[in-house]
């Protein structure tokens, strides 16, 4: 360094007051390579396993010195050697990286005990900070969206929040740069959320110290459309407010359409003049009933099971039946059963019971339909009433299926057909009608068809399942079997199905992976061929 005449510049700091202020370990080291002065971040780093694993230096006697290169390997050896140059003059700096994240050794030559030394800094990410390096990186990989808020008081009565963090799912989610957000008071960005109650919510969050849920909407500008938002506000600390959310707008959607669905469905059930009932797989209590079932026995089912209704006798009869229909996996048909009803004694009932599972073919519920005979035993109205049965059954038959094959958007692109039950002719029919219309509908890249809940594969079903994958293959979508069990994959060997070059996948979680990334190798694909293309002629 020279002064402003030109003149070398000269000045001196004690040793003690430059390790001191320096916050990293570090060390002085003279020609001899023994270190001669140490700050204490430093002496703290030699007492610990980091410190033996990746610096060259050993204690003798109370002291520390360079370790001979000899006994030395990967970034230990290269520190050693790049400290010996400094200290012999080979070289005036040394910057190694040890190999750990955030981790890097620096030697600058100096003056020690009037002779050649070197001054050297280690930096090592300790656990706490690696910790919060980890943190950091899961909130801006997350794809729920976060912000976080700084209470700041604004006179009167009115409490101001500024934004001091958002990541980048954040500015996805809102379409909004986090940039020109970060930085400001919530109110210069927009007045909806303090109209709205929300900034009163997340001072409410820093001054009680609890986390609240809270249901949010918002107003598209472009499309005027309005958009849910759910929010999850937690207090942190420094008067701050954190706010994870995330665009619900699709998922509420589909519950009310759910939840229409069911009115509709209730409503149907209400009026068909026969029992209809569900009962709970585990305990075979009644959670479901129709109104003209409750009208007819003169008591409200839910909650109850049969031994709170019939005789023990009669209602052993009806769970023994019920169990071995879930245990059997198969809809079975009573002709003719005697129920016992208040007010009317002995009535004969025709009934049908249909068992239905989860995806893991677990027994979820059973269905019930029964319907009192006993004043049509004559045979033209038996047969007057045996049609309108059957033709009520075909309804809900079709009720049945329609709920049995859904078709689940899990990702973009990704459709997900749970089978569950035993297949036949008519349902495997049904069911490549609802894939293709639904490929159709979602626009899908990738099925996966979970046979998880099917109990076994016959020839017949195997047939099924590949003029299914070779029916969506002509719409241009991929195909991939879930959820093949050993018993069935046995089963397809034995009965020599040729799956081709069918794509099968041990459960849904790897058949999502799997579909992901034959997502990605599309797009990267297709960007392959626009960088290829060449340019217009001019």
């Amino acid at each position: 360094m020279a002064t402003p005449d030109g003149a070398p510049a000269s000045f001196s700091i004690h040793p003690d007051l430059l390790l001191s202020v320096l916050d990293d370990a570090t060390a002085l080291v003279d020609g001899r390579g023994r270190i001669r002065l140490t700050n204490p971040r430093m002496d703290r780093l030699f007492a610990s396993e980091e410190g033996t694993r990746f610096l060259p230096f050993f204690e003798r006697q109370g002291a520390f010195r360079l370790l001979p290169t000899s006994v030395l390997e990967g970034a230990a050896l290269a520190a050693a050697r790049g400290i010996e140059d400094v200290l012999a003059g080979a070289r005036e700096r040394l910057e190694l990286d040890l190999g750990a994240p955030g981790s890097s050794l620096l030697a600058i030559a100096c003056a020690v005990d009037g002779g050649r030394g070197a001054l050297v800094r280690v930096r090592l990410r300790t656990a706490e900070e690696e910790h919060r390096a980890r943190c950091a990186e899961v909130v801006e990989a997350m794809q729920l969206g976060l912000y976080v808020y700084r209470f700041e008081e604004s006179g009167g009565d009115t409490a101001a929040l500024r934004c001091v963090y958002g990541n980048p799912a954040a500015e996805q989610l809102t379409q909004r740069p986090t940039a020109k957000f970060v930085g400001k008071l919530l109110d210069e960005v927009s007045s909806v959320p303090r109209q709205n109650g929300l900034i009163d919510r997340y001072v409410e969050v820093i001054h009680e110290k609890k986390t609240v849920d809270i249901d949010y909407t918002t107003t598209d500008a472009k499309t005027g459309k309005d958009i849910a938002w759910a929010i999850k506000a937690f207090p942190l600390s420094g008067q701050c407010v954190g706010s994870i959310f995330e665009d619900v707008t699709k998922q509420r959607e589909t519950e009310q359409s759910l939840r229409s669905t069911s009115q509709f469905l209730d409503s149907i059930l209400d009026n068909l003049p026969m029992f209809i009932f569900i009962k709970d797989a585990r305990d075979l209590r009644y959670i479901h009933t129709n109104r003209y079932m409750d009208d007819a026995f003169g008591i409200q089912w839910v909650g109850k099971t049969d031994y709170d209704v019939f005789s023990k006798d009669q209602a052993d009869i009806f769970i023994e039946q019920d169990r071995e229909i879930l245990a059997r996996r198969m809809i079975v048909d009573i002709p003719e059963e005697i129920v016992w009803i208040a007010e009317k004694g002995e009535r004969i009932c025709h009934t049908r019971k249909i068992p239905l599972y989860d995806e893991a073919g677990q027994p979820l519920f059973l269905i019930g339909m029964s319907e009192d005979i006993t004043d049509r035993k004559s045979a033209e109205d038996a047969k007057r009433r045996e049609l309108v049965l059957l033709e009520t059954q075909t309804k809900l038959m079709e009720l049945v299926r329609q709920l049995s094959t859904p078709l689940l958007p899990l990702a973009k692109g990704v459709l997900v057909a749970p089978l569950v039950g035993q297949m036949d002719e008519a349902r495997g029919q049904h069911f490549m009608e609802a894939l293709l219309a639904g490929i159709q509908h979602h626009q899908a890249e990738t099925v996966l068809i979970d046979i998880t809940g099917v109990p076994s594969i016959d020839a017949s079903v195997a047939e099924q399942l590949l003029r299914a994958t070779r029916a969506a293959g002509l719409l241009g979508t991929e195909t991939a079997l879930v959820g093949v069990s050993p018993d069935v994959a046995r089963t397809i060997v034995d009965l020599g199905v040729d799956f081709g070059a069918l794509v099968t996948y041990a459960d849904l979680r790897a058949g999502m992976r799997g579909a992901e990334e034959g997502r990605r190798r599309r797009l990267a694909g297709k960007a392959g061929q626009g960088q290829g293309r060449p340019s217009p002629r001019t």
